[in-house]
Formats: structure tokens, sequence, C-alpha cells
């Protein structure tokens, strides 16, 4: 609950220091309740993350700190290789 809390706080404040009373205007949320919810307290509800998330333009995803690991027999990326244009490395057999 901490780390929603703590993303909670630091967006409004990355976004331009907006104040919880002006979230709650925005957005129609109660300033009681964004204000619990950066403390910790309580969490939101889906449909006020849904709310949030459409205010700040991001996903519940990176609200929430959602990464999904690989399915079983999902190939691995390929690896970007540095290479050198300068580097003369053809061979002829």
């Amino acid at each position: 609950m901490k780390a929603l809390a703590k993303k909670l706080k630091d967006l409004r404040i990355e976004n331009g220091c907006i104040s919880q009373m002006d979230l709650s205007e925005a957005t129609g949320i109660s300033q009681s309740s964004l204000a619990r919810w950066e403390l910790g307290k309580t969490e939101p509800r889906a449909s006020e993350i849904v709310v949030i998330c459409n205010y700040y333009r991001i996903s519940a995803d990176e609200l929430l700190d959602i990464s999904l690991p690989p399915l079983p027999g999902d190939a691995p990326k390929p690896k970007k290789l540095a290479i050198d244009p300068t580097a003369r490395t053809s061979k002829f057999f």
C-alpha cells in the first residue's frame, strides 16, 4: 500500500505541484479520499484508479507498478550488438 501512496503523491507533485484540492476539483474525487490514499490509510477503488490514470494520462499498470513476467515459450528479446562502422571485419575465404 505504501508504494501506491508514494506514487500518487509523486504524480501530483511532479505534475505542476497541484494541490489535493485542485486535483479533487479536476477529478471529482474528494480531497479527503486523496489525502487518505497518499497517507496509505486506504486505497482507491478500481473506478477511481481509472479516473486518476485518465487525469495523469498513464496506464493502470504504471500507476500500480505492475510488470508481468514473461510467459513460458516467449522468446528472449535479441540483444543489440554494438557495431563499429569503421572497423573492417570482412574476411574472404
